[in-house]
C-alpha cells in the first residue's frame, strides 16, 4: 500500500547519528523507506565541539540516503536531560499543572527559567490509590538550542523534540506483545545506559552513566592508547569475557580487552540490580520477567550471555522493526546489523501517527518562538481579513457618499441656475430692506433721544433729598474741571455746543442750613451724589466726589444764612443730541 504521508526521524546519539524516512499509511502503519547511520567521530572529551560534527554528518547522511524533506522529528540522548518521577497529592484536575510546576521548581537542579521542561501524568501503580504520579523531563535551554541549531543548519525545520528513552518506550509498545508482566529494556549507548521498566500501562526510567565510552576509556588507560584507537580495538577485538572455566583467546590484546569490558559491565550490572531493587521496594513494582537489549554498545559479543548469567533472566535483543514494513530498496543484511539503532527512530515516527503512550515535548527557545508564531498566525490572518473587510466597507461607504454628494451637487447646480434668474429681483429687495432698516434705526434713535431729558430729570427728582433745591440746571459740552462750565443761559446753538450734543449738566442749588429750623448736613449732599452714581444716567466716580460736587458753602462761614449754596457738574454716560440725526 502506498504511503499517504512521510515523516523524517533524526536520532542524535552521543557518538552516532541515525536518520530514517518512514511512510505512514492512512491506518497508521509504518513503512521504513530509507535508513542511515554514521559515526560522529567526536572525542567525548571535546563535547563542546559537538555541533561542528552534527551538521556535516547529518548533511552527508541525507545526501547518501536521498532523504528530502522540510520537517523532522528529533530525538536527543537521555543522558542530556534531567528526569524525575514525582508523586503528587490529591488535587483538583484544574490545579495539576500548577502543582507539577511547583514540583519542577523543587526538583530540577537548575533555575526553572534556564531550562525547557515538560511532564506526563502516570497511571496509579497500585489499584485504588489516590496518589497521582508525574514524570518531569527538563533540559538546559542552551544545550537543546545548540542541538536544534546544528540540525536546522542542514536546511530542515524541527517539528518536535523527543527524548531517547521515551521514543524507545513507544517503539517497544508498538513492536512487542504487551502482557501484565514487567519487562526491562537495557539500552546501552555510548555515554550512558537507559533502563526502562515497562509494566502494564506504567513505566519507569533510570539513566546509568556507564556505557560504551567507559569501556573505551578503560582500554585507553590500560593500553596507553588514544581514545579513537581504543574505540577501534573495542570494536575489532572486543567481547565480554565469560570468565570461570572459559579459556582466554590466543590474542593477548583481545584477552586483556575482554577482561576490561567484563569489569566495566560488572559495574553496570551492580547499578542494574540496584535499580531493580529500587523499582520493587520503593515503587512497588513487579520483578522483571524478561530483559531486552538494545543500543549501539549492545552489539558486544557475549553481552547477552553475561547479562543472562548475572540477572538469571531470559534475554532477547529488541527488534524495533517487528511491526514495520520494510521497503524493497533497503539492504536487509545491513539493516539487520544496525537494527539496534532503529528503536528511537521508530518511536519518533509513531509521534506523527498520534498513537504514542509516552509523549513529552521539549521546545528549544527558537522552536517555542516559532510554535507561538504558528499559534498566532490564525489571529494574524483573522486580523488581516478584518482589516480588509473594514477597508472594503470604508471604500463602499465613501463610494456611496460620493454618489450622494454628486447627486446633491447636481441638484444644487440646477437650483442655482433657476435662482440666477431671480438674482436681480433679490438685489432690489435687499436694497429696499437696507433702506427700511436705516429708517427704522433713525426712528428708534429719535425716540431714545426724545426720552433722554425726561429720564435724566426724573432720575434727579427721584434721588434729591429733603431740604435740597435745584435753582439752576444748565446743559454743558465737555465741562472742564476747576469750575469753568462753558454753560449757556439761552437756547443752545452750534457755537456753544460744537459737537451738537450735551455731555454734562451744571446744577446750582441750595440746601437748608439754618440752625433754628431743620438742618441739612453737607454730608447729605455727598449721599445725593453717591445715589446719582448708582444710576445708569451719570458718569460719577465715587472715590472722587469733589469732581462732581465742585463747590458748597457751609453754616460755619455764614451762620445767619437760611440756606447754603452748592454746585454740581454731572457728566452724562450717554450724551444727548441737540439736533437728531435723520438718515437720508
Amino acid at each position: 500500500m502506498a504511503a499517504a504521508n512521510k515523516v523524517i526521524a533524526v536520532d542524535l546519539g552521543t557518538s552516532t547519528l541515525k536518520v530514517a524516512e518512514f511512510g505512514i499509511s492512512r491506518g497508521g502503519a509504518l513503512t521504513l523507506l530509507r535508513f542511515g547511520v554514521a559515526e560522529l567521530g567526536l572525542d567525548p572529551n571535546k563535547e563542546e565541539e559537538r555541533a561542528k560534527f552534527i551538521t556535516p554528518t547529518l548533511s552527508k547522511l541525507f545526501k547518501e540516503q536521498g532523504i528530502k524533506g522540510r520537517e523532522v522529528y528529533l530525538s536527543i540522548s537521555g543522558q542530556s536531560v534531567f528526569m524525575r518521577f514525582v508523586k503528587l497529592p490529591p488535587v483538583d484536575p484544574a490545579q495539576v499543572e500548577q502543582v507539577v510546576k511547583f514540583e519542577a521548581q523543587q526538583n530540577v537542579p537548575f533555575p526553572i527559567d534556564e531550562v525547557t521542561w515538560d511532564y506526563q501524568m502516570m497511571p496509579a501503580r497500585t489499584a485504588g490509590s489516590s496518589e497521582a504520579e508525574a514524570v518531569i523531563v527538563a533540559i538546559k535551554k542552551e544545550v537543546i538550542e545548540a542541538e536544534v541549531e546544528a540540525v536546522e543548519r542542514v536546511g530542515v525545520k524541527i517539528k518536535q523534540v523527543d527524548v531517547a528513552p521515551f521514543a524507545l518506550l513507544n517503539a517497544f509498545r508498538y513492536s512487542e506483545l504487551q502482557t501484565n508482566e514487567c519487562s526491562l529494556i537495557i539500552d546501552i549507548g555510548a555515554r550512558s545506559t537507559n533502563l526502562v521498566f515497562v509494566e502494564k500501562n506504567s513505566f519507569w526510567i533510570r539513566n546509568v552513566p556507564i556505557a560504551g565510552n567507559q569501556i573505551s576509556q578503560s582500554i585507553c588507560n590500560e593500553m596507553q592508547e588514544p581514545f579513537t584507537a581504543a574505540e577501534t580495538l573495542k570494536k575489532g577485538k572486543g567481547f565480554v569475557s565469560l570468565g570461570g572455566v572459559y579459556a582466554d583467546p590466543d590474542d593477548a590484546d583481545a584477552a586483556r580487552i575482554s577482561k576490561l569490558i567484563r569489569s566495566t559491565l560488572t559495574r553496570l550490572h551492580v547499578d542494574i540490580n540496584r535499580s531493580i531493587a529500587f523499582y520493587r521496594t520503593t515503587l512497588n513494582g513487579a520483578p522483571p520477567k524478561r530483559v531486552y537489549l538494545t543500543g549501539g554498545s549492545s552489539q558486544l559479543p557475549y553481552l547477552d550471555l553475561f547479562i543472562a548469567d548475572k540477572l538469571s533472566l531470559p534475554i532477547a535483543y529488541f527488534n524495533p522493526l517487528r511491526n514495520v514494513t520494510l521497503s524493497p530498496n533497503l539492504q536487509s543484511t545491513e539493516l539487520v546489523q544496525n537494527s539496534c539503532y532503529t528503536a528511537e527512530l521508530v518511536g519518533l515516527a509513531l509521534r506523527a501517527t498520534g498513537s504514542s503512550p509516552a509523549e513529552v515535548i521539549l521546545d528549544a527557545p527558537s522552536l517555542a518562538a516559532r510554535a507561538d508564531k504558528r499559534r498566532k498566525q490564525p489571529y494574524y490572518f483573522g486580523a488581516l481579513a478584518a482589516w480588509v473587510v473594514l477597508i472594503a466597507c470604508i471604500c463602499l461607504y465613501y463610494y456611496q457618499q460620493t454618489n450622494v454628494a454628486e447627486a446633491m451637487a447636481k441638484n444644487l447646480r440646477d437650483n442655482t441656475q433657476s435662482l440666477q434668474t431671480l438674482a436681480p429681483k433679490i438685489g432690489i429687495l435687499a436694497k429696499q430692506q437696507e433702506d427700511l432698516q436705516k429708517t427704522l434705526k433713525s426712528v428708534v434713535d429719535l425716540g431714545v433721544e426724545r426720552d433722554a431729558w425726561a429720564q435724566t430729570l426724573a432720575a434727579l427728582n427721584d434721588k434729591i433729598p429733603e431740604g435740597v433745591w435745584i435753582t439752576s440746571l444748565v446743559p454743558a459740552a465737555n465741562p472742564p474741571t476747576g469750575g469753568n462750565t462753558n454753560s449757556h443761559s439761552g437756547p443752545p446753538g452750534s457755537m456753544d455746543f460744537p459737537t451738537g450734543q450735551v455731555d454734562a449738566l451744571v446744577i446750582s442749588g441750595l440746601y437748608h442750613a439754618y440752625s433754628r429750623t431743620e438742618v441739612v448736613d453737607p454730608a447729605r449732599l455727598r449721599e445725593f451724589v453717591n445715589a446719582l452714581a448708582d444710576l445708569p444716567n451719570f458718569d460719577i466716580d465715587k472715590n472722587n466726589i469733589t469732581a462732581t460736587l465742585t463747590s458748597l458753602t457751609t453754616s460755619e462761614a455764614d451762620p445767619n444764612s437760611f440756606a447754603q449754596k452748592f454746585t454740581m457738574h454731572l457728566k452724562l454716560k450717554v450724551p444727548i443730541r441737540l439736533v437728531p440725526e435723520v438718515s437720508k
